[in-house]
């Protein structure tokens, strides 16, 4: 199974968990190449676009 905390959700690449930065809205790591980007915007938006279908919280 993949680890969440070690690679940018963008582009996949390694990252050291502890001093990458965060996305505010994911609450998961990215690089500092894709920080910031259209890319992780487009990929943030296409995370949570159906996250809560049908249910009054997106955490269920």
């Amino acid at each position: 199974m993949k680890d969440f905390s070690t690679q940018c959700f963008v582009c996949q690449e390694e990252v050291d968990s502890k001093t990458a930065h965060k996305n505010q809205a994911l609450n998961l790591p990215v690089c500092e190449k894709c920080k910031g980007t259209k890319a992780e915007e487009v990929k943030e938006k296409e995370l949570t676009e159906g996250l809560a279908d049908g249910f009054v919280c997106g955490c269920i």
